[in-house]
Parts: structure tokens; C-alpha cells; sequence
């Protein structure tokens, strides 16, 4: 079953911890403490960018007060209903991670001064985006001259580990996991565009809130982009994961950004 966990600052914090340990010696408690944070989040982090779809029994579920957040059943009220909704269907999630986005978002309002609907919004492509910087981290400490051999070889470990496609059950390996993300995403951008450019009425959130969503899903394929050349400069790939590659580029457009930081990859 997909996880429907989540909690804010997880991957922000694993950044930090991963900016830390570039500056220490193997001995350090915190490389440590790092190596525990990583075992506990390689497989999500395997997984990039990807989250459970939207569920018909937990929809039910939802519409019936009764949403599951973050493992526990909770009683939740109309307008808590409609705002997790909402969200489910604007960033095509599972309503039960819809719910806890919500649920966690509520403390964060003041904050943003936005409503916990939008808050969630915000909550979401911040972790996403700290989620990114952590595996750039990771890939570029494990192969950098500049950090102790001790903590480079841990970091190298793991960023090998996540590279094998055996923390998925896909075929595709890591490398062909991240080309089909960027594919996705320009997907996705191209529906909030539509969004943005249709009825005032159907837009969900204050127009900000949207086009900052279809902003973040531009930069989320450059930073995925940046994390390619990061992997296939420091990195063995195999032949079938640079001609997947190379096929990308030929059936991509020289408009995109992330054809050139693709092409600049393979030189």
C-alpha cells in the first residue's frame, strides 16, 4: 500500500543534516545520526517526486468525516472536508495525504498568512523541494574530494544504493526514474497552465497560490535536471540509462531549459 505519511520539515531537516556532515570527520555523532536518517528515508527518497494518486475508498472515506491522518482516524468536520478535497484533486493526491497536509497546515496559517488549504499547498512544494536539495547533496558529498574520505565513502554508499533499482519495484532504474519525473511534471504544469488560463471561477486557491504550483514544477524539472548531470558525471551508468538519455533529447524540444543542462550532461 502507497505511504500516506507525512510531516513538515522532514527532508529540510535531512538537508541540514547532510550540509553538516559535509564539514566533519567520520567520527563525528552527527554522521551517525545522519546515516540513521538516511536508512529510514532511502526508499521515499528512491521514489523522487512520487505520491500516492487519489483512492476511491479513502474519497469515501474522506466524504464520510472519517479520513485517515498520518496512520489514525479522525473525526473531521464539512469545511475540513471540502478544503481536503479540494486539495486531493488540485495536486492529484491521495486524499488521505490531502488530509494530513491539511491537518499539518493548520499551524503553520499565521506564518503564511494563508489559509490552511493554501498553507498545505506551500507546506507540500517546500518539502518537495528540500526533498530535491537532499538528494543533490547526497549525490554530489558522495563523489566530492572536498569532504573526509570517511563520510564521502557513507554518502557514496547510499547515493549507490539509491541509483540500484532494486528499492523499487519498477523496472526502471534511478537515472530513468528521474527523465520520467521531468517528463511528468511538464504534464502537470501544462494542466495548472490550463487552470490559470480558464474560468476565474475554477481556479481553487488565490491566483498566487497557482501560479507559484506551475512556477515550482518549472524549477523542480531544472533541479531534477541538475541532479541528472550531477549522476551521470560522478557516476557509472549503464548503457541502456545513457541511450534512455539520449532518446529524451532527441524527443525533446530545444525550447525546454532542461534539454541543454541534458545535453551539457553527455559532453
Amino acid at each position: 500500500m502507497a505511504n500516506t505519511t507525512w510531516e513538515p520539515e522532514r527532508y529540510a531537516n535531512l538537508n541540514r543534516q547532510l550540509g553538516e556532515c559535509l564539514e566533519v570527520t567520520l567520527e563525528s555523532p552527527k554522521v551517525e545520526a545522519l546515516k540513521k536518517q538516511l536508512e529510514t528515508l532511502k526508499p521515499d527518497l528512491a521514489s523522487l517526486l512520487e505520491f500516492p494518486a487519489k483512492n476511491a475508498q479513502h474519497r469515501t472515506a474522506l466524504e464520510k468525516g472519517t479520513p485517515t491522518i498520518n496512520g489514525e482516524e479522525y473525526k473531521v468536520s464539512d469545511d475540513f472536508i471540502g478544503e481536503a478535497k479540494k486539495l486531493s484533486d488540485f495536486l492529484e493526491i491521495d486524499e488521505d495525504l490531502a488530509s494530513t497536509l491539511v491537518h499539518k497546515a493548520v499551524g503553520y496559517e499565521k506564518r503564511f498568512e494563508l489559509a490552511a488549504g493554501e498553507s498545505a499547498v506551500l507546506l507540500y512544494f517546500s518539502e518537495r523541494e528540500a526533498k530535491l536539495l537532499s538528494l543533490s547533496t547526497l549525490f554530489a558529498g558522495g563523489a566530492s574530494s572536498g569532504v573526509d574520505e570517511g563520510v564521502r565513502g557513507v554518502l557514496d554508499q547510499y547515493a549507490s544504493e539509491i541509483l540500484s533499482s532494486t528499492l523499487k519495484a519498477a523496472a526502471k532504474m534511478f537515472p530513468e526514474r528521474v527523465l520520467a519525473t521531468i517528463g511528468a511534471l511538464a504534464g502537470r504544469a501544462e494542466r495548472v497552465q490550463a487552470v490559470l488560463d480558464g474560468c476565474s471561477a475554477d481556479v481553487p486557491y488565490q491566483r498566487e497560490v497557482v501560479e507559484f504550483v506551475r512556477t515550482r514544477l518549472g524549477e523542480e524539472r531544472k533541479q531534477l535536471a541538475m541532479l541528472l548531470f550531477v549522476i551521470i558525471r560522478d557516476y557509472q551508468l549503464n548503457s541502456n540509462e545513457l541511450l534512455a538519455v539520449v532518446e529524451w533529447l532527441r524527443s525533446g524540444s530545444v525550447d525546454d531549459p532542461v534539454t541543454l543542462r541534458l545535453a551539457v550532461a553527455l559532453l
